[in-house]
């Protein structure tokens, strides 16, 4: 079995290089008036904008509606990219497998911040080593990793990005991070060895190929999305309970 700090290594590579691909991190703003701004008067934006979605009162409904949009586009792109680099045969596949990993990943990365925004995160950390571990976290959730569910819950309710710099510092919090990390690793390489198999035959590749990632891309996107929403639900309970009580 590969060393822990090897498979560590492995998962932050490959996070190193989708995070390279430009637009990697979500414009936070940008993100919140394209979609919410569809649907919310200016007023309610700018709640959204300092309280986060949930805190400014907006339904949920709206929020998995908006998610929904936002998985579906992303699929759309990242299986028709993985069709294409699945297409050559041969020696090429040595060259796109590294390309198709990351640009699979980076929509991935790009759909976990959307979906934290669209259910009531605010900013995410701007310290880069923050960053890749909250990523880290909720790529985790997407993955269905039990440690990833319950911190990126823990840290939901606490408002994440107000909290996340200070449990960095804590060992529990990197501990989780590293065990989340190993695990997202193990799954990225046996996948990777899958798919590559596939590559070495032309055409037929490319299909099995963008097949996998439909099936692996949405069960993971999806898990995020029922997560955040269970979350949400439970914070706009609590939001709700004082004025149902007065």
């Amino acid at each position: 079995m590969a060393d822990t700090t090897e498979m560590v290594g492995v998962w932050y590579n490959v996070l190193g290089a989708a995070l390279q691909i430009p637009g990697a991190r979500v414009n936070r703003a940008e993100f919140l008036v394209k979609e919410f701004g569809k649907y919310c008067n200016q007023a309610t934006i700018e709640k959204v904008f300092t309280k986060g979605t949930a805190a400014a009162g907006v339904e949920v409904a709206l929020m998995d509606k908006v998610a929904d949009d936002t998985i579906n586009f992303h699929a759309g792109i990242t299986t028709s990219l993985s069709f294409a680099t699945g297409i050559p045969g041969g020696l090429v596949m040595l060259a796109t497998v590294p390309a198709d990993i990351a640009q699979y990943y980076y929509h991935v990365i790009v759909v976990a911040q959307k979906l934290a925004y669209t259910y009531g995160f605010l900013e995410m950390p701007l310290v880069d080593d923050n960053f890749k571990s909250l990523i880290t976290l909720l790529l985790g959730v997407m993955a269905d990793i039990e440690d990833a569910n319950v911190t990126v819950t823990e840290l939901y309710a606490s408002q994440v990005s107000k909290e996340v710099a200070a449990m960095a510092a804590g060992k529990a919090f990197n501990k989780t991070v590293l065990k989340v990390a190993v695990a997202l690793s193990y799954r990225l390489t046996g996948k990777s060895v899958f798919k590559s198999i596939w590559k070495a035959i032309p055409i037929i590749g490319g299909v099995v190929s963008g097949g996998i990632t439909l099936c692996t891309f949405l069960p993971m996107c999806n898990n995020l999305k029922a997560r955040l929403h269970r979350s949400t639900e439970t914070t706009t309970k609590m939001i709700l309970l004082p004025n149902v009580l007065s």
